[in-house]
Parts: structure tokens; C-alpha cells; sequence
């Protein structure tokens, strides 16, 4: 289905000579009456943006398609065609999005209802705490001013490709706490505002897409054509952990799994993320002290059988 929409873009660019939307694609293929009875779905234009921008991530200058603009797509045929604008002859570069730094209030709650929830370990079943979040017992504090008496709440998002996690070593970017820096790290993590709850995701303050949309950004998945909301419908909520710095004190991490694109393999440094690589889960790691305290709690948990990632070692 992957070949169908791309055959469909690239006869409809062929036959218009300029470069289109998606959107504008899909119209056009409809007119034309190209489209296979096969194809089907209210969102053609958002798969078909998808499928062209993931062409042109994995095979780059050996793809057929190019961007002219943001969302704008051409055929590689037209660029050494005199009869095309010269302007329609320059590939567009997108431009690689930095996460900004969480500054101000964040999401906290109070150490003794967290501990209550707790009493009988680390790991908290997701419904407990998101009850809490509906009926509104919670705040948002300033964690650079300190937060004793508070458990501050990050998304902590491990990416997978099956049983495979994303790894990579820990840059001075995301904490300077000194037992975080160069450590290895299975999630990415941040933190949640009072601006990132809307009416779609009340139920969760917004957890589940701040994480997700951080780590889009981390990895520049973004540049891939994938939107946070199609990434988000993959990602599951699956526990939250206790971390904790001092007594009364420490971080309630609210551990996220996310299926990566098919199309995504990290290739690079990316930001202050540094060594990745994929790690199989279900492996038992040999140098569990090579990860930062928050992995470790996490890989700790799993490997005594806790469904951390609704999945079993």
C-alpha cells in the first residue's frame, strides 16, 4: 500500500508539472480517477505526506520526491528541467527543531498522597495516579526553587522497535545531577506545564503527549512527516515509578512505551544524546550500574517480572 500512495504522487506531479500538498495530491488523483479501490480512510492526505517525507528520509538524494517548501512536494525528474521556475528547482531543507528548556511551573504532587499510593513499592498502577489528576490533587511548582514535600511528574518515554529499546548516553542538556551525566539511558524525559493540558488529554494533565512530543523533537522524527497525535495513538502509559533524591522528595516518573516509525534508525548525534544504539529487552543487562538511577529502576523492575512496558521478561 506504501508503493500504491507513491505511484499515485508521483503520476499526479508528472502530469501537473508543479509541486502539490498532499492534499492537493490526493484531489487531483480523485479527478483523475487513479486512485486503486484498495486505498481507503478520511486521512489519505496525512498518509500520503507521510509516506513521501519517509521516501525522502530514508533514501534521500536517491528519492523520487523533493520538498520545495514546508509541505510542498516535486519530483527529482523536474530538476534539471529548464521549463520549471528555477526556484522550483531548489530542494528545501527542513530545519532541525531544538527542544527548548521547561522553565517556570510544572506538574507535582504532594509526597504524602504519592507515598500512600506507594506504600507497597516503587511502581504505582497508572489509574491510581491519573484519578488524582482528574479530581484536580495536584499543583505546579517551580523544581529549580526546590520541591521538598513535592514528587515533580516527567514523561519517561522508551522507544521501541519490538523487543528492542533505544539506548544512548546522557548529555548535561537534560539534568545535572552529577549520578545522570554520561550514564546510559533507556527514556527521555521532561517535564509537564500547565499549558500542555487541553480538553483532549485532561485525563492524563497531558503526560502522555508532552513525552511523546519531546521525544519526537530529541530524535527529529518530526522531520519525518509523522505528527505528534499519530505518534501518541502508539505510545501506551504503562507505570509510574518513585525516584527518589531525598526523603519526602523526588520524581514520579510516568514510564511511556513508544513504537518508533519503520523508517527511523538513529544514525547520528543528536543534540547531547550521544552512543545510540538499540538494546534488546529481553537480555539482562551485565552492567546494570552503566545507566543513570531512573533506567535502572525501570530495568530493575522488569527483570523481577513487573509489567513495566505490558510486556514480560
Amino acid at each position: 500500500m506504501t508503493n500504491s500512495y507513491l505511484k499515485i504522487a508521483e503520476e499526479v506531479l508528472k502530469n501537473e508539472r508543479r509541486p502539490l500538498s498532499p492534499r492537493a495530491i490526493i484531489a487531483e488523483a480523485y479527478k483523475s480517477g487513479i486512485v486503486p479501490c484498495n486505498l481507503y480512510g478520511k486521512t489519505q492526505h496525512k498518509t500520503l505526506g507521510a509516506r513521501m517525507s519517509e521516501d525522502i528520509i530514508s533514501k534521500r538524494d536517491r528519492s523520487q520526491f523533493y520538498r520545495t517548501s514546508p509541505g510542498k512536494y516535486f519530483l527529482r525528474d523536474f530538476l534539471n528541467d529548464p521549463a520549471i521556475p528555477e526556484d522550483l528547482r531548489q530542494p528545501y531543507q527542513a530545519r532541525r527543531r531544538l527542544r527548548e528548556l521547561v522553565r517556570g511551573p510544572t506538574l507535582a504532587i504532594m509526597s504524602g498522597r504519592v507515598t500512600q499510593l506507594a506504600s507497597s513499592g516503587l511502581m504505582i498502577e497508572p489509574s491510581r495516579v491519573l484519578r488524582l489528576l482528574v479530581r484536580g490533587v495536584h499543583t505546579y511548582i517551580n523544581p529549580r526553587k526546590g520541591h521538598e514535600g513535592f514528587y515533580v511528574v516527567r514523561p519517561f518515554v522508551c522507544v521501541f522497535k519490538g523487543t528492542h529499546v533505544l539506548t544512548y548516553r546522557v548529555g548535561r542538556y537534560r539534568d545535572n545531577r552529577d549520578n545522570f551525566f554520561a550514564k546510559r539511558s533507556i527514556g527521555f524525559s521532561t517535564l509537564v506545564t500547565p499549558h500542555d493540558q487541553t480538553l483532549f488529554n485532561a485525563k492524563d494533565a497531558g503526560i502522555l503527549d508532552v513525552g511523546v512530543r519531546a521525544t519526537m523533537i530529541d530524535l527529529d522524527i518530526l522531520c519525518g512527516g509523522a505528527d505528534s497525535g499519530e505518534l501518541s495513538s502508539k505510545a501506551e502509559l504503562h507505570k509510574f515509578v518513585l525516584s527518589h533524591d531525598e526523603p519526602g522528595t523526588g520524581d514520579l516518573l510516568a514510564v511511556v512505551s513508544m513504537e518508533c516509525p519503520t523508517w527511523f534508525e538513529p544514525t547520528r548525534r543528536r543534540l547531547a544524546l550521544n552512543d545510540l544504539e538499540w538494546m534488546d529487552i529481553r537480555n539482562r543487562v551485565n552492567n546494570i550500574d552503566d545507566f543513570d538511577p531512573w533506567s535502572r529502576s525501570v530495568l530493575e523492575a522488569f527483570y523481577t517480572g513487573t509489567r513495566v512496558f505490558g510486556r514480560k521478561h
